[in-house]
């Protein structure tokens, strides 16, 4: 009996040929172990081989954790980001700037939902961007996204009404942001195993960094010209940065072959919890994001202060998605996105009680460390749980497809709310959402490890 047949499978012999596995294979013992490597970690791939074939060593899929390739990686991967939800981190001034000049006569959720759009297409488009990763690589989505992207933010320069707006960011931006977002995320796992959290991390705080220049780019360039100006520098600073991640951001492990979309992840019930304890999260995070700055001119703050609270969420946001990475690459992934959420939560709610500038300050930069903590882990916990590492950007497709329905309702509902009702109601559904969310997370770690106290 061969290898391949003892395996009976074609993808792990198509591993086994790769320069990495065969460097790695260990010709003492056929048993599946976990050891670390000088120069990286190697994770086995196979099922135990039967005693008399022991001289036939399992394949193995091998991950540098570290040089020079896998750190220009993470550079473009953030930069991915940056121009993806870095500019959707940036809405807050948007929806500020539309509702008291340009589209006056719109209300708040009127106004949220182009923000929305372009939420739940990022999402959305992830669900087919994920696929077309692990099937075909990073450059063939990368490169028409980009070009794309810019386009969109061209065009959004010009744009004059309502559904303009709608269509050029909301729903062209919202697509080629999430055709970035999803390889970005997804190469990481092909390139970090112990260090993964880490790294994906950095990659996130890509967005954070986005939040913290874009807007106060736009903020300084409106008062000293146009709004069409204003965009079209974004999309020169965008077209100057998106070729740097074409170049870097490539997949390392053969392409995965079969089926577009993977449905036996659903038998899974730690992948469906986490999936739908993500969906929940995400349909209240937004919220504060949205309507921070428009509840910083209720409290009488000047115009120009209300957008660099959007600055200061995301420059809290920047170590919020740093740190955690690395705490939770010793004490546990899984552990680590409970906490995050939960505090985000506790946060939420206090928004209820700040009556003050100096309060909403506060609970700015606090919500802005946390709420990256929450987005940054569950890239890494979904790798984590994720069978074979070529299958990753689908995985994580496929949940962000799911959480695009989150993206495209959370903002306009609290909008909806706040404007019926006011901004306790809008406040007490991100709250609630946020709950949720957290108590599904809580219910997948259990499932996964049902050892209270365990690194997990």
């Amino acid at each position: 009996m061969t290898t391949a047949d003892s395996i009976n499978s074609k993808e792990l012999e198509t591993l086994s040929n790769t320069p990495q596995a065969r460097s790695e294979k260990d010709m003492e013992n056929s048993a599946p172990v976990k050891k670390d490597l000088d120069e990286g970690t190697t994770v086995e791939d196979a099922e135990p081989i039967g005693d008399a074939e022991k001289q036939a060593p399992p394949p193995t899929i091998t991950f540098p954790d570290g040089g020079l390739q896998a750190w220009l990686v993470v550079l473009g991967a953030a930069i991915a980001l940056f121009c993806s939800f870095g500019y959707v981190n940036a809405f807050g001034v948007y929806e500020a700037y539309y509702l008291s000049v340009l589209l006056k006569e719109k209300t708040a959720d009127d106004i949220a939902w182009i923000g929305s759009i372009q939420i739940c297409f990022i999402f959305g488009s992830g669900l087919f961007a994920g696929s077309i990763f692990d099937q075909y690589g990073a450059r063939i989505i990368l490169i028409p996204a980009s070009i794309l992207l810019v386009a969109s933010v061209m065009l959004t320069s010009i744009c004059k009404e309502y559904y303009q707006f709608l269509l050029c960011q909301g729903i062209l931006g919202g697509i080629c942001q999430g055709a970035l977002f999803t390889p970005a995320v997804g190469v990481i796992g092909q390139y970090f195993n112990k260090k993964r959290a880490a790294a994906m991390g950095m990659v996130v705080a890509g967005s954070s960094l986005g939040g913290v220049i874009l807007p106060i780019m736009i903020a300084n360039l409106i008062e000293k010209t146009t709004f069409g100006w204003t965009v079209r520098a974004i999309g020169f600073l965008f077209m100057g940065l998106l070729w740097i991640t074409c170049v870097t951001v490539v997949e390392r492990l053969p392409h995965r072959s079969g089926t577009f979309f993977l449905p036996e992840a659903f038998k899974d019930p730690v992948y469906v919890l986490l999936v739908f304890g993500n969906f929940f999260i995400l349909w209240g995070m937004f919220t504060p994001f949205f309507f921070i700055p428009t509840y910083a001119l209720k409290l009488g703050m000047s115009h120009s202060m209300s957008v660099y609270l959007v600055s200061i969420l995301n420059g809290l946001s920047f170590p919020g998605r740093i740190l955690p990475g690395y705490i939770a690459d010793r004490f546990g992934r899984m552990n680590c996105i409970i906490i995050a959420p939960t505090v985000t939560g506790i946060l939420i709610w206090a928004w209820l009680g700040v009556k003050s500038a100096t309060g909403l300050i506060v609970l700015t930069a606090f919500f802005g460390f946390w709420s990256g903590s929450s987005i940054s882990l569950f890239p890494a916990v979904m790798a984590q749980i994720v069978p074979n590492p070529r299958e990753m950007g689908t995985y994580i497709g496929m949940a962000m497809g799911i959480s695009g329905a989150a993206g495209l309702t959370g903002s306009p509902i609290a909008g909806a709310l706040l404007t019926k009702y006011g901004y306790t109601a809008a406040i007490s559904f991100a709250g609630s959402c946020i709950i949720v969310g957290t108590t599904l997370l809580i219910a997948a770690r259990l499932i996964y490890n049902p050892k209270i106290f365990a690194i997990a």
